[in-house]
């Protein structure tokens, strides 16, 4: 139940799924997603740049930064022909920092008060540059089906602004049955294609989200509305 019937302003960056959008708008909130790429379910969209209207008076943010040139899983791609003895694939170093500097500004910028930036596993270089993250969670944690969409490896961090709590597990699942398919998706024709893929949400882990963040963001709003009327 929402807290004295008040509702959220919520932009979801970064997605084009409309996963964690519709997660919010199910609860009564005003969502919306936000990406280069047009969305793939119906919804509130805005198709570009979400510095376009980041500063638009949201109450929460949430943001899925690009991880390309960032992500543990890309450690290889440092190097010339996918081998340290190669050399260094100077390109790519200067993407991991050019990517890792965009990341913190934005967090030291970003003009929403309660905001939470999402990302694999991430290289030890670019935490370096951005700090590690307040949490990592799994999509399983989120689940209680064994066959379901939930039930997948993928480490997800996050980092956290203005006291956002870290999740907690709403599920039954306890990791052991969970599937390794993001990690182990096949190469398509598009690169692009598969990335999209593999970036896809999971409607557990969104759910929670917008329960628990969203929830504890109406209780701020419900605090300073009395602090205001006192």
């Amino acid at each position: 139940m929402l807290i004295n019937s008040l509702s959220l302003r919520v932009l979801v960056g970064g997605e084009y799924s409309g996963t964690i959008r519709d997660a919010f708008i199910a609860r009564g909130h005003y969502a919306m997603s936000c990406d280069f790429s047009p969305a793939i379910s119906p919804g509130p969209h805005y198709q570009g740049d979400w510095g376009d209207i980041e500063g638009d008076g949201w109450d929460l943010a949430i943001f899925h930064r690009t991880c390309t040139f960032m992500a543990n899983s890309s450690a290889k791609h440092l190097y010339q022909n996918m081998q340290k003895e190669g050399g260094l694939n100077e390109a790519r170093w200067l993407e991991l920092g050019r990517h890792a500097w965009a990341f913190w500004n934005h967090m030291r910028l970003c003009p929403v008060r309660f905001v939470a930036w999402e990302n694999p596993v991430m290289l030890g270089y670019a935490q370096m540059m951005i700090g590690k993250p307040n949490q990592t969670v799994q999509p399983w944690w989120f689940g209680d089906d064994p066959d379901g969409p939930d039930n997948v490896t993928k480490g997800t961090c996050w980092w956290l602004k203005g006291g956002l709590p870290k999740l907690r597990r709403t599920g039954t699942l306890d990791g052991s049955t969970a599937r390794d398919e993001v990690f182990r998706m096949a190469p398509t024709a598009d690169p692009e294609e598969r990335r999209m893929a593999r970036s896809k949400f999971t409607p557990g882990h969104a759910a929670a989200i917008a329960e628990q963040w969203g929830d504890w963001v109406l209780r701020q709003k419900q605090s300073d509305l009395t602090d205001l009327l006192a």
